[in-house]
């Protein structure tokens, strides 16, 4: 069911930072199954590399072969979904696409419910600013279509699994020649961070990103409770960032705002 269940922060931290340090494709989609699962209530997912601009399926769970089968063959040079998700660079579902009018007289949501589906959502996956795969999640839930604030969700994991599939491709895990050679990103590490921000701001965010709790970073740090508080309120500052969630989802990007 694609509404938003209540996720403490530092849970939904844990979860992106699950999926960030994942090695290997089997795990990445293992991790945004079980994380989009209990975001949504539906354990959906597609995740695909673009190749000449055509998606080219990396892996999927709990999508019936047949589903993948029509799409590859009719879907993948038409889909309105996936075209704006290029074309815009963030996350979209068909019912906020087309409208509530439009969505359900579209061919795609045709698609989607001769196989029992009825929403989907896609994000995009990105390594050094360019778009290289999507993220494909869908529910069977006519009555709930994806909501904005599983948007954002949907975002903050694109961002942790591009940098899994950029660690993977440094590590030479994955096919490299998806992305032009010497085009990939530096992942964020605690170097980065140590010379980005002071000593104990960077310790905190680190520990923030690996989803301690302010317990659990004051205790490790022997510093207050307050002390860290303050920490997380001035790296949101600093970061341009609305809350903790946003923060982790921030620092995992790998995104440099201005």
């Amino acid at each position: 069911m694609p509404r938003a269940y209540e996720f403490p922060e530092c849970h939904l931290a844990d979860r992106l930072m699950s999926i960030a340090e994942s090695r290997s494709v089997q795990a990445l989609g293992a991790a945004c199954c079980s994380t989009m699962g209990e975001l949504t209530g539906s354990p959906v997912v597609g995740l695909y590399l673009l190749e000449n601009e055509e998606p080219r399926l990396l892996y999927s769970r709990h999508v019936p072969r047949g589903f993948l089968d029509d799409y590859a063959a009719g879907w993948t040079s038409c889909d309105p979904i996936l075209d704006s998700v290029l074309s815009a660079g963030r996350a979209v579902d068909g019912a906020s696409l087309l409208g509530a009018y439009g969505w359900p007289r579209s061919a795609l949501f045709g698609l989607l419910r001769h196989w029992r589906f009825s929403h989907n959502m896609c994000g995009p996956l990105r390594v050094e600013g360019k778009i290289i795969g999507v993220f494909y999640t869908a529910t069977r839930d006519v009555a709930n279509p994806y909501t904005p604030l599983l948007r954002q969700h949907m975002e903050m994991l694109c961002r942790a699994g591009s940098l899994a599939l950029t660690n993977m491709m440094n590590a030479g895990c994955l096919d490299s020649g998806l992305v032009s050679a010497g085009n990939l990103p530096s992942p964020i590490s605690p170097t980065a961070l140590h010379e980005k921000l002071p000593p104990r701001s960077a310790e905190v965010a680190m520990r923030v990103c690996r989803g301690r709790t302010n317990k659990e970073i004051a205790r490790e740090m022997g510093i207050s409770d307050q002390t860290v508080k303050e920490h997380v309120a001035n790296l949101c500052k600093r970061f341009g960032t609305r809350n903790r969630t946003e923060l982790v989802g921030y620092m995992l990007s790998g995104i440099r705002r201005q």
